[in-house]
């Protein structure tokens, strides 16, 4: 049988079009009801990357969670939101700054934090994701410098707490290393249901400093892989160009043959992204290959400091997992010897005072 996933076009985030769109695509997957059973906990994984506004584009939109909380509600189950932003930023402090702190208090859902971490296969993985009978996540559809697009199978690396991921990006710096730390990440937490919040976009320097788009659309399905493949369609690229999607693939994670895929409502080919800027096309690793080590010598890139737009709120400081960044009153800068180019700052900045510098062969690349 094929993978089947489901297509609903949304306009805007209006709260009614939002909760009816929704409902659309699960009811096109069999109902809400066929994957959630009465008094189940249930666990919705927003993307919560940073403190930044709905108006942002950075964090799935408060009213799809919304939405998704009514649904879980609606067959009886008991919902909860949970995710651990990048850096050093505490969940606290991430859901009040991304407004997730205000509408739990309005709909009275549960926020959960770090208690505990349980360590699976050498990964930190915070404890309520244990806790909870089911998973939903909630990715945003958005590029990412590194690995090309992050989507949903990413979307699950929120589950290793705080400043664990940073030493986990030091421990794996290059992108052949970390993406098998995303895919594990991804195989422990592996979420029962999965809706894609493109009703806004991002393309160009994503996950958080990028050009907003409006696809206008929610992917759901079970599949993450099939959903990210689905996703890297409409973003007018191979779905195995994007290594996430082709680690996962490989390891039978999931379906990413367009072939074996079944869409329901909307079309791919209807809904294409026009012109949806991918950095480095296929992503950094896809375009260096086996030439890595020796392309790495000639081209040039790495974060920087904007003075103009900096805060001096130190997020980025004590979120740099090889202790690179410098802010002083005065000065700020980043030791480029140091760097290990994970871009943990540039995700985790909540002021766009990160940007990426490129030389010639750089820009050539894409990236």
């Amino acid at each position: 049988m094929k993978t089947k996933i489901a297509i609903v076009k949304c306009k805007d985030y209006e709260r009614v079009k939002v909760e009816q769109a929704v409902k659309k695509a699960f009811d096109l997957l069999g109902g809400m009801d066929a994957f959630i059973k009465r008094s189940e906990k249930v666990l919705i994984k927003p993307n919560m990357l940073s403190a930044r506004l709905p108006e942002d584009g950075i964090c799935t939109h408060l009213e799809v969670i919304r939405a998704v909380v009514k649904s879980v509600r609606d067959c009886g189950a008991v919902p909860c939101i949970g995710d651990n932003p990048g850096g050093s930023l505490s969940p606290a402090k991430a859901y009040e700054g991304s407004g997730i702190l205000s509408l739990a208090k309005e709909i009275g859902v549960e926020l959960k934090d770090v208690k505990g971490i349980k360590v699976v296969n050498g990964i930190p993985i915070a404890n309520y994701f244990f806790e909870c009978d089911k998973i939903i996540s909630l990715p945003k559809m958005k590029t990412h410098i590194l690995m090309g697009l992050t989507g949903a199978i990413k979307n699950m690396y929120g589950a290793v707490a705080g400043l664990h991921k940073s030493e986990l990006h030091k421990k794996f710096p290059s992108p052949e290393e970390f993406v098998k730390v995303l895919i594990d990440t991804f195989k422990i937490v592996k979420p029962n249901l999965v809706l894609m919040d493109g009703i806004v976009a991002m393309d160009q320097d994503g996950p958080s400093s990028g050009r907003l788009r409006n696809p206008g659309l929610l992917i759901a399905g079970e599949d993450s892989v099939t959903i990210d493949a689905v996703f890297a369609r409409l973003a007018g690229i191979e779905p195995l160009s994007i290594i996430t999607t082709r680690e996962a693939y490989a390891k039978k994670l999931g379906e990413a043959d367009l072939k074996n895929i079944e869409i329901l409502g909307e079309s791919v080919k209807e809904n294409l992204i026009k012109d949806f800027e991918i950095p480095g096309k296929n992503g950094l690793i896809t375009i260096l290959g086996p030439c890595a080590k020796f392309a790495a010598r000639f081209i040039k890139f790495g974060p920087h400091i904007d003075k103009g737009l900096c805060k001096k709120c130190m997020i980025c400081q004590d979120s740099c997992p090889v202790l690179a960044i410098t802010i002083e009153p005065k000065n700020s800068s980043i030791d480029l010897k140091k760097c290990i180019k994970c871009m943990c700052c540039h995700e985790v900045c909540p002021h766009k005072a990160i940007e990426l510098k490129r030389n010639f062969l750089a820009k050539v690349f894409g990236l």
